[in-house]
């Protein structure tokens, strides 16, 4: 059933108001941490045991990009595991520095640092969380790793033939990597570390599930001149259009069957057919923060990153449970996950991390 935004107004009884004006249970601050790494505030060229490292400006927060807040922290059995950019490194045989990067992993109990390691890649470093107490980090390969950061196996993205592969997203369960082989789109299981080939048409997706992915880069104006948004869902059977209408941004996966359509004014939730679920009512601009791995809950920001908040909420009615500060503005975003069954939230960066219990 594909459905346009206007039909949305018809809904009766499902729409999900996220007025905070009544009081929410509060959440249970466990520990907060930080500064968590440093880098060079001057730029230059140090020597140490590694060799030679190129380092940078001093970034402050780490939170510039919207992108990354959901890609840079993880939880993985009883760890919090964060990737913090450190600087630049020259690597033998390479023509150009690559950036480096620091892989931590904190106490869920204390905060305490226990484990780091350091990973060098070309670009960013997005980090995911397993569906077994492990993290993928996707660097020049994809790296899957334990939670106290020993080496758990590797995807060489060059596989089967790829000249080409990159991952960034992985699915709300942990259980599927999206691999974007440009031509192709391919799901790569999180444990095994195998890839499956979903389609051989080339995908720029927003989000992925372990049964397929989404993406908005897929026009229908010949069958929707007017609209200008659209939804698309790609499984084994082929594509699937899920929705369009005249708003629309980057759809994630609350679950494999439900759906975050965040780029209307209020955010909607869609069925994996494409039937509409409910229009939930937010009174200041937002975005997507994390969903927890059982599905039960997800996060959206709110505000502007000065007065930053976000607000955890049912998958199931769109209703808010709690709502989680920041102890440190942030650029963009700061970052943010859930627990795997959705009773803690991390939020912050490498200069100030903060763990919550949820009610």
């Amino acid at each position: 059933m594909r459905f346009h935004s206007a039909h949305l107004t018809a809904i009766i009884g499902l729409l999900a108001c996220s007025c905070l004006a009544q009081k929410l249970p509060q959440p249970i601050r466990v520990w907060s941490v930080g500064p968590l790494t440093k880098s060079d505030p001057v730029m230059g060229i140090t020597f140490g045991q590694g060799g030679p490292t190129i380092t940078g400006s001093h970034i402050e927060s780490q939170t510039r990009s919207t992108f990354s807040a959901t890609r840079s922290i993880a939880f993985a059995g009883d760890r919090v595991i964060l990737v913090s950019r450190i600087g630049m490194r020259q690597i033998q045989g390479t023509q150009a520095p690559i950036s480096a990067f620091e892989v931590l992993s904190l106490d869920v109990k204390t905060g305490k640092l226990k484990e780091k390691r350091e990973v060098t890649t070309f670009g960013s470093l997005p980090l995911f969380g397993a569906n077994d107490d492990h993290v993928i980090v996707a660097g020049r390969s994809l790296m899957r790793m334990t939670s106290d950061l020993k080496d758990a196996g590797e995807f060489d993205y060059h596989a089967n033939g790829h000249k080409f592969g990159n991952v960034e997203n992985s699915s709300p369960d942990g259980s599927t990597l999206g691999n974007a082989t440009s031509p192709g789109y391919e799901l790569v299981d999180s444990q095994s570390l195998q890839a499956t080939l979903l389609t051989k048409v080339s995908l720029a997706d927003t989000s992925v599930s372990n049964k397929g992915v989404v993406t908005d880069n897929v026009h229908w104006i010949g069958q929707y001149p007017k609209d200008t948004a659209f939804v698309t869902y790609y499984d084994a059977s082929g594509d699937h259009l899920l929705y369009h209408g005249d708003c629309g941004g980057r759809p994630q996966f609350l679950t494999s069957e439900v759906i975050l359509e965040p780029g209307c004014k209020h955010p909607l939730l869609i069925g994996i057919t494409g039937e509409p679920l409910l229009t939930m009512k937010v009174s200041s601009p937002f975005s997507y923060a994390g969903v927890s791995q059982n599905g039960e809950r997800f996060a959206l920001q709110l505000g502007d990153p000065s007065h930053e908040r976000f607000v955890i909420y049912s998958v199931k009615t769109g209703e808010p449970i709690t709502e989680v500060k920041a102890d440190q503005k942030s650029d963009e975003q700061s970052w943010t996950a859930f627990s795997s069954d959705g009773t803690m939230f991390v939020v912050g960066s490498p200069l100030k991390l903060t763990l919550y219990k949820l009610p």
